[in-house]
């Protein structure tokens, strides 16, 4: 599997930033040439954690010319697409634990934007597995949703490969993603799994050297 996804795409999680930093970090990850900025929605109902209102997306996206992901981690994930298509998402992604995945789909797609189901560790992929077809990215998390720096489960890399062999069989148009505790040891354990792209906030932010970290993570998909 490994050798056949050579570029391996880079998502920073903006959630490991501070609200005075985000327009400086995302500076310095333009230039690191990530593929895409991981906005990481809270409003409290999904995991008892606040983040990123619509404002905080805005102010990222007048300053940033990159797509921004929207993870939706709310139990009402259908009410607050617009107003993140109008703060700037180009992408957004709910979890399946709490809406109606074709509703989801139908909802976002009405938008014309580009459309991910998460799904947490212990949630089995048979709720997701339907959808794979319709949507241009599986989130697959590799932490329970809701804090940076968490440290990596690996059991849910069974849920990877079982996506990436559905993906391949059918050769879908979809993304293979990992979210949560992912680093230069966590990460060769998703690559070799079948990933994508993998979200890293810690992994990134956390360094000193944040564009560095970036090209040391995208080493690994080589």
């Amino acid at each position: 599997m490994k050798g056949d996804r050579q570029y391996l795409k880079i998502a920073p999680s903006m959630l490991a930033s501070k609200p005075e930093k985000y327009v400086d970090d995302v500076k310095i990850l333009e230039k690191a040439d990530v593929d895409w900025f991981h906005i990481d929605m809270l409003d409290g109902t999904f995991t008892g954690t606040y983040a990123f209102p619509p404002e905080d997306l805005a102010r990222i996206n007048e300053a940033s010319d990159f797509p921004m992901d929207v993870h939706l981690m709310t139990k009402h994930p259908i009410e607050s697409i617009g107003a993140y298509i109008e703060a700037g998402g180009d992408m957004l992604t709910a979890h399946v634990e709490t809406v109606n995945p074709r509703h989801f789909i139908d909802a976002v797609r009405k938008h014309e934007k580009m459309v991910g189901l998460a799904i947490n560790p212990e949630t089995d992929f048979a709720i997701l597995s339907p959808f794979v077809g319709e949507i241009d990215r599986v989130l697959v998390m590799t932490v329970h949703p809701g804090k940076t720096g968490q440290a990596f489960i690996e059991e849910p890399l069974s849920k990877v490969r079982e996506a990436r062999k559905l993906i391949d069989k059918h050769r879908y148009n979809c993304e293979l993603t990992v979210d949560g505790g992912v680093n230069l040891k966590t990460a060769p354990l998703a690559v070799e799994a079948g990933v994508d792209v993998v979200v890293s906030g810690a992994g990134i932010l956390y360094r000193k050297d944040m564009a560095q970290a970036v090209s040391d993570l995208r080493a690994l998909g080589k």
